[in-house]
């Protein structure tokens, strides 16, 4: 069996989970790119994407070993920085449990996808082979679930599907 080896890792959606899931891949030295949408509220399109970083300093229980490796977070935004995914080994989709809105997703990032990447979704209840059906064929067979419980730091738990 050939390892697999990951180097980066996109979190898409930085609410509570993929914001936590992003640090709890910091904190064993892994770099994060961190989408979410373009801020319309102000000048810096990854304001969203920035405010959920500054928080999980202030978090408790902490999700960050060590608060500086927040800087291990790069902020994103699914209109400038697409492209960026193909740099990550693992795309990990964490947004809500809104199948139709998963499955835009999945349309706007499957050309971008790097061909050996894995992609997962966070979901604790929906269909993985609904979600999939939005994805080409040729990325398909790569995609699964990575369910983490909350908070991701502390429950020794992880679900693959």
């Amino acid at each position: 069996m050939k390892r697999f080896l990951i180097r980066k890792v996109a979190v898409l959606g930085a609410g509570v989970m993929g914001a936590q899931i992003a640090a709890h891949l910091v904190n064993v030295r892994v770099p994060v790119l961190l989408f979410d949408l373009p801020d319309a509220k102000g000048a810096d399109k990854n304001g969203i994407v920035t405010r959920a970083v500054a928080q999980l300093r202030k978090m408790k229980p902490a999700p960050l070993g060590l608060a500086d490796e927040a800087e291990l977070i790069e902020a994103a935004n699914y209109e400038q920085h697409l492209h960026r995914l193909a740099e990550c080994d693992l795309v990990i989709e964490a947004i809500a449990e809104r199948l139709d809105w998963k499955r835009d997703l999945y349309l706007k990032i499957a050309p971008h996808v790097a061909a050996h990447a894995i992609v997962a979704s966070n979901t604790s209840g929906l269909s993985i082979t609904k979600m999939s059906e939005a994805l080409p064929e040729a990325v398909r067979p790569r995609f699964c679930g990575i369910h983490f419980f909350n908070p991701p730091r502390y429950m020794t738990l992880v679900e693959l599907i």
